[in-house]
């Protein structure tokens, strides 16, 4: 999996856009298509959160491959199930071309064996055809079928469990992808709201220095100009990061002539609170994909040990065949102690045991599934290691994120009285254009960091509840 990593600047608000390259090539989205009239056409959905998770998974490459995987692993499963009746019935057949046999003294067709001087009539040829069905079917093998298929069926449980974590990823990263959208719709929206409001503080600057030029300090004008000035410029990095995301949804749900919005598009704090971090160490344990599947590939190893270890013994088989035969150039003979290859019909079964004698190699190929199992058993310590380590780094980043929102909320509150005073003081003539420029400059800086604080509290909080092996939303 490839991540393409995508970070727009915007004062001291960073918004970063974690995107997946799937591996299933979309054909690329077009925006609008041309109607008889030149005019662009565009159907506008609104799709809720669940819905476009649902709609993005049916499109990506990995979960259909996942997927897959898992279909393979039950076709284990069936094969080892075929073992348990006939796992060897062929059919042989043969086709040729027979001389005619003759007897020189007259023997009729059915005794023709007696003749010792009969012989080849080669000048009448015909078909022949010959059929053979071979069986062997197991009667008792100490269970080796019954426990392979265990040892198949937590191959399946295993590669679940893999499915489940790949989707688990995916989501992860479609879930930021969803409420990047929300977040840059926030911050176009602030960007107009902040922009009208520089306009009309400058307007009431312009009618100060007409009505009371001597009130006016002009550096501190230049100020506020250079600053309004710098804040328009970031309208079109705003909308270049709109039509990133824009174009990344149409991407990603193999859109072609339909504009995606969020059905909400209001970018709001998650209303779950953290845990402690020992829930999300005891739920990780418990629900952890990534360690599940070892658990089931382990199991799955130990079974298959125990049906390997049923080579060392005999197992009790029984076989059977038919044959029918036919060549109508060919006299059929009668006699049951008479056999002739052109005309036949005969069944035959029996039991057999069976004993492999090659302990070396039975030895061999027992010690490497040990071995194997021995591998699974340390993998999952080292994944349990590996998600303990997670689930301390996510747990402190989601910590971190919930105090950098809430710290964002009360600096915003704040900034907004301070703002709110200063202008009454500008209003009634006892305040300075410069409080007023720093209280909203601080305010609008403040608005656009709140929406970033709110979109690192829901993304932080997804990785720590998706390492937890917990809902993501």
């Amino acid at each position: 999996m490839t991540h393409l990593l995508c970070t727009k600047y915007l004062g001291n608000c960073t918004i970063v856009l974690t995107l997946v390259l799937f591996t299933h090539i979309i054909s690329a989205s077009a925006w609008a298509h041309i109607g008889l009239n030149n005019e662009i056409v565009r159907d506008t959905v609104y799709l809720e959160y669940n819905g476009f998770i649902d709609r993005a998974l049916e499109q990506i490459g990995q979960i259909k491959a996942a997927q897959v995987s898992v279909s393979l692993a039950q076709n284990q499963v069936q094969k080892f199930r075929d073992q348990r009746f006939l796992p060897s019935l062929r059919m042989e057949s043969e086709h040729g071309i027979l001389p005619s046999v003759i007897s020189p003294r007259g023997y009729p067709d059915n005794e023709i064996y007696l003749d010792p001087s009969a012989t080849y009539d080669w000048d009448n040829w015909d078909f022949a055809n010959r059929f053979r069905v071979i069986g062997i079917q197991p009667l008792f093998v100490w269970g080796a079928v019954d426990k392979a298929v265990k040892a198949a069926q937590f191959g399946v449980q295993s590669v679940e469990q893999q499915s489940s974590a790949t989707q688990q990823e995916v989501e992860l990263q479609l879930h930021g992808l969803y409420f990047s959208y929300k977040l840059a719709l926030e911050i176009e929206r602030l960007l107009e709201l902040a922009i009208k409001t520089m306009d009309t503080v400058e307007s009431s600057i312009n009618q100060q220095r007409k009505d009371s030029p001597d009130q006016i300090n002009e550096s501190e004008i230049y100020k506020f100009k250079v600053f309004k000035a710098q804040f328009k410029a970031r309208e079109d990095e705003i909308n270049q990061n709109l039509l990133f995301v824009r174009e990344s949804w149409n991407y990603i749900l193999g859109a072609d002539y339909t504009v995606f919005l969020p059905a909400d598009t209001y970018l709001e704090a998650p209303t779950d609170t953290i845990s402690s971090l020992y829930y999300y160490q005891h739920m990780a344990l418990l629900n952890s994909s990534e360690i599940q599947a070892l658990a089931y590939a382990e199991q799955g190893a130990r079974m298959f040990i125990e049906a390997k270890k049923a080579e060392y013994k005999p197992g009790l088989f029984m076989g059977f065949t038919g044959t029918y035969a036919h060549a109508p150039s060919r006299p059929r003979q009668d006699n049951p102690f008479i056999s002739s290859d052109g005309n036949t019909l005969n069944m035959a079964f029996g039991f057999s045991i069976r004993q492999n004698l090659n302990f070396n190699q039975m030895k061999t190929n027992l010690k490497k599934s040990e071995l194997e199992m021995d591998r699974l058993h340390f993998q999952q310590k080292a994944i349990q290691d590996k998600v303990m380590l997670e689930v301390h780094e996510k747990y402190r980043d989601a910590s971190i994120a919930q105090s950098k929102y809430e710290g964002s909320v009360e600096a915003l509150k704040i900034t907004k009285e301070w703002l709110r005073m200063e202008q009454l003081d500008y209003d009634f003539g006892i305040g300075d254009v410069r409080d007023v420029v720093d209280a909203l400059k601080q305010e609008l800086e403040l608005r656009i960091e709140e929406k970033q604080t709110v979109f690192d509290y829901i993304i932080n909080l997804a990785s720590l509840n998706k390492v937890a092996g917990l809902s993501i939303n």
